[in-house]
């Protein structure tokens, strides 16, 4: 049995997550909600399950007319996915035939560098400033004949640069025939969308997902948005039953009940993160804010800063090159973050190179 020549030069993407115990360990490392959901979320699954409904396939009713309203779009411009990485795997295999070009600034998301590999495309990566600011001129001298998707991370994982709208419509217009995907992972933070552009540019395809700020990344569900003709491609490639209805409760019941899941946001974002950030500046450590809930952070020693909070039950993630001088860590609650901020002083107390 021979494996496909794409897949033999493959690497697996591996995240660090075995031993990653929330009960052990303070997890800032996956930019995950600093808290569980809702118990109104775990009465809907709970409901779901002693309704006797496992049994029998997923039938998902009126859900796209709930996300809808979520999402101010209309129904015919929404398809639900296992997760946002089965947004992203079925929008590449739509687009991209092998040694086709796909433009996507580096350090970014490590899924959509899997599936073009997959495919046998190759991925055009013009590398982010050392300010950590976008390089647009980059990506839009980068395009050829042979581009088909440009991919805007907005904001990106993991530097936090956040893209102009201006930028993203300049590069919709420039290349209408070019699939211009922006993933927003991480809408609910900044509240910058250019689902505006939609109605306008039929080459404009977004990604969201349920597992950041609803607190649902063990139960898989995202969702893409873009124009109706496209949307009918992406119903070729998923399957039927690929969302599971657990995942689907849980959803509903989050968007139903929006005051939770806001408040804790509010406190990620106006108190949690200005407290970091003010702690940082105060010691004299690098970092880069950027506009969601995670930040990079480089301390002199990183390596030793890892190790000790991980030593401390405080688990953040190491990047690799090319900003391998630092770690990113998600932000939690304020009471969280003074944890996380008095081990790290314990830290800069007991290393003289911090």
């Amino acid at each position: 049995m021979k494996v496909r020549d794409a897949i033999l030069k493959l690497g697996s993407y591996t995240p660090p997550l075995e031993g990653r115990n929330p009960k052990k360990y303070l997890l800032l490392d996956f930019n995950e909600s600093p808290v569980p959901p809702p118990l109104h979320v775990i009465e809907a699954l709970v409901e779901f399950i002693q309704d006797n409904r496992l049994q029998a396939y997923p039938s998902y009713g009126d859900f796209l007319e709930q996300l809808a309203t979520y999402a101010k779009v209309p129904v015919n411009q929404l398809i639900l996915t296992n997760g946002s990485d089965q947004a992203i795997d079925i929008i590449l295999r739509a687009l991209l035939n092998e040694s086709e070009e796909m433009i996507l600034a580096k350090p970014g998301f490590a899924i959509f560098f899997q599936v073009a590999g997959t495919l046998g495309a190759n991925v055009i990566s013009p590398k982010f400033r050392s300010d950590m600011s976008f390089p647009y001129e980059e990506i839009f001298n980068a395009v050829t004949p042979r581009t088909r998707l440009i991919v805007v991370i907005n904001p990106n994982n993991p530097t936090g640069t956040l893209v102009s709208a201006e930028q993203i419509q300049n590069l919709l217009k420039s290349f209408p025939d070019t699939g211009i995907l922006v993933d927003e992972a991480y809408f609910e933070f900044t509240q910058q969308t250019c689902s505006h552009l939609l109605e306008d540019h039929k080459n404009l395809i977004i990604t969201r997902t349920f597992s950041k700020a609803f607190a649902l990344p063990s139960l898989r569900l995202g969702y893409a948005i873009a124009h109706k003709s496209f949307i009918e491609h992406l119903y070729k490639i998923r399957g039927p039953y690929d969302i599971n209805m657990i995942a689907l409760e849980a959803a509903r019941a989050q968007l139903a009940h929006t005051q939770p899941w806001q408040r804790i946001i509010r406190e990620i974002m106006c108190e949690a993160k200005p407290v970091l950030e003010r702690f940082f500046e105060a010691q004299g450590i690098a970092y880069f804010k950027g506009t969601a809930n995670f930040m990079l952070v480089a301390p002199k020693n990183v390596e030793a800063a890892i190790d000790y909070l991980k030593a401390h039950n405080i688990l953040v993630r190491p990047m690799q090159p090319p900003i391998a001088h630092t770690f990113r860590m998600s932000i939690g609650t304020i009471s969280q973050t003074r944890q996380f901020i008095d081990t790290f002083t314990d830290f800069l107390k007991n290393n003289q190179f911090h």
